[in-house]
């Protein structure tokens, strides 16, 4: 019975209803008189396969190795005993690979099984190739040949039975991208819904279309695209999410695909609609800090409120400023032309050094040019000549302008006080009132137009003319993390502070770096050098230790742009020995962020072809 029970779902012991739910059909009762004759009844009369029932309409991955897993294949596992469990794992575990049938059998079990000819049909009415394969990790290759011989050959229906080795399992996956999603004939139902808080309909149920009055529960998965939303196509979640937030009063979770099952029994109106909302990720972020879901249930954090600080106001009025836009972030400041600008703009101490002339800007161009690329042609004999360059660099100027990166103006002087100061092309008319001596005085004839830096991206690279600030190092890890790690869907928040009391105002905590990348939930620590991970000894590492035990992420990422002395790989070591015997380890990345280079200098955008 042990043997017809894992392979066939035949039980002595049937469940209530199980009568009523096969009444539509042609039930066979086995007895203590016809039981001799089971094999002969499974082989004739074909009766419904419990065991392959229960895998017919799963969506699941399953893995392909064309040499040992082939679609078509047919396994016999034989166990030398009911003690040894390695050919019950592999039988369990070989379903993750292509296979068209396995049956587990002991040794015991198949000694009295090839007593019948019919369990020879069985097997023949299970395999598809000729060839069968047997397979086990507790007999010897001769062993299992013996058994071949004296009693498998001597029922076979038109097979052949031919021992296999399986000591390279798991096999080797084949796929380009390591997996294969399989569709055993689930249908999807496709829905629109027009705004984040919408009603979605239950589909019909695929197995049957009368629920009977005993209890029956399904799952119901659901994967979320939002084609309004390009930056995030697919909306996945990490696995603390709480999905009754999403698909109300509901229990579900999130499966391995991060997307949301949740749960119907017949008791509920299986051909109506279940109340759905699509949070924000701020409010997703906030349920994730505060009451994340782990291991099934909801436990509540110290942390009780959210919000920002100085830092991140910065931050998001840097990213506005580029329209949200984190491509173009990333082409400017990973260009070391753009960036040693900037950073020279940042940090001239001459009176309004903060500015550049477009002459100035397009001499300081060409002499970057050909020292670092090579030497710029004469127009009409190449595209690479300085007039070129010129129309490229007023396009790009023309871009900063627009997006208020440059400010418009007039580099003057006062011919009263002597004083040097940029104006806003909006504080200029005919008269200039001087901002030292206060004194007016006429827009001298042909001025020329200067450029001054933002304010914003001034205090996101400098906190002064000597310290470093580290929101670019966050910015260009936050993109590190969208561009190169996501495939599907990127969301991503400023710093934050963390408060356990609603009424005060120094947070217990604080993350730099907050992302969600494919469904998995990022959180880490940016500095500009490395050595900083270590000040104060390791407060920074260890608030963030501290934050990740509480909200259960899945990675923890250390940034940096300088790595000095290593201190970013032992800053790593730290988090991994903290998280060592931590029941729920999230996974440890350093990123040591590209610095900018003159790669882009030598690129058609600088050239007006």
């Amino acid at each position: 019975m042990d043997f017809y029970l894992t392979n066939f779902g035949l039980s002595s012991n049937g469940y209530v209803g199980e009568d009523k739910m096969t009444k539509h059909l042609n039930p066979i009762k086995i007895t203590i008189d016809n039981f001799p004759t089971l094999n002969r009844v499974i082989h004739e009369h074909k009766p419904i396969n419990r065991t392959k029932l229960s895998k017919e309409n799963l969506n699941t991955k399953i893995l392909r190795n064309l040499q040992f897993a082939r679609y078509n294949s047919f396994e016999i596992v034989i166990a030398k005993d009911t003690t040894s469990i390695l050919d019950l794992l592999y039988y369990w575990n070989r379903e993750l690979y292509q296979c068209h049938s396995i049956i587990y059998v002991t040794v015991d079990e198949l000694l009295e099984l090839t007593k019948d000819k019919y369990f020879g049909g069985i097997l023949y009415d299970l395999s598809v190739d000729q060839t069968i394969d047997v397979v086990s990790f507790t007999l010897t290759k001769e062993e299992i040949q013996q058994l071949i011989n004296d009693h498998l050959n001597k029922i076979a229906f038109h097979r052949t039975f031919r021992y296999e080795d399986r000591s390279n399992f798991p096999f080797d996956v084949l796929d380009a991208d390591g997996l294969r999603e399989s569709d055993y004939g689930e249908q999807s139902s496709l829905q629109t819904l027009l705004s984040d808080e919408n009603l979605l309909f239950i589909p019909r149920l695929s197995f049957t279309e009368k629920v009977e009055f005993y209890q029956q529960k399904w799952a119901i998965d659901i994967q979320i695209s939002q084609i309004n939303k390009p930056s995030r196509k697919t909306l996945n979640f990490p696995l603390t999410t709480d999905t009754r937030f999403i698909v109300r009063t509901v229990n579900g979770r999130i499966n391995n695909r991060r997307d949301i099952s949740f749960y119907i029994h017949n008791q509920q109106n299986t051909s109506g609609t279940v109340e759905m909302y699509i949070p924000e990720f701020k409010l997703l972020l906030h349920q994730l800090i505060k009451n994340p879901v782990f291991q099934g249930t909801v436990s509540d954090t110290k942390y009780i409120n959210i919000g920002p600080h100085d830092s991140s106001n910065r931050m998001n009025s840097f990213i506005k400023l580029f329209n949200y836009d984190l491509d173009m972030i990333d082409d400017f400041f990973t260009d070391k032309f753009w960036v040693d600008l900037f950073e020279d703009l940042c940090k001239s101490e001459k009176a309004a050094g903060d500015s550049i002339s477009f002459d100035n800007l397009l001499i300081r161009c060409i002499s970057t040019y050909e020292a670092e690329i090579r030497k710029l042609g004469k127009k009409g004999e190449t595209l690479e000549n300085p007039e070129n360059l010129s129309l490229g660099l007023q396009q790009i100027l023309k871009t900063l302008c627009e997006l208020s990166v440059f400010l418009q103006g007039f580099k003057i002087k006062c011919p009263r006080c002597s004083s040097i100061f940029w104006y806003h092309i909006k504080e200029v008319g005919n008269k200039v009132n001087c901002k030292g001596c206060l004194e007016d005085y006429n827009l001298p004839i042909e001025s020329t137009f200067s450029y001054k830096l933002n304010d914003l991206i001034k205090n996101n690279i400098f906190q002064s003319k000597t310290q470093r600030d580290g929101n670019l190092t966050v910015i260009r890890t936050l993109i590190r993390l969208g561009l190169r790690h996501s495939n599907k869907s990127f969301e991503y928040s400023s710093q934050f502070n963390l408060y356990n009391d609603y009424l005060s105002k120094k947070p217990t905590n604080e993350i730099d770096v907050v992302a969600l990348v494919d469904g998995k939930l990022i959180i880490g620590e940016a500095k500009h050098n490395s050595k900083e991970f270590g000040a104060y000894k390791n407060k920074s590492l260890d608030s963030l230790i501290a934050v990740a035990k509480d909200i259960y992420p899945d990675k923890v990422v250390l940034s940096c742009y300088i790595d000095e002395h290593g201190k970013l790989e032992s800053a790593k070591k730290y988090l991994e020995h903290h998280f060592k015997h931590y029941e729920y380890a999230p996974e440890i990345e350093a990123l040591l962020l590209h610095q900018p280079d003159y790669y882009p200098l030598s690129g058609s955008k600088y050239f007006y072809y």
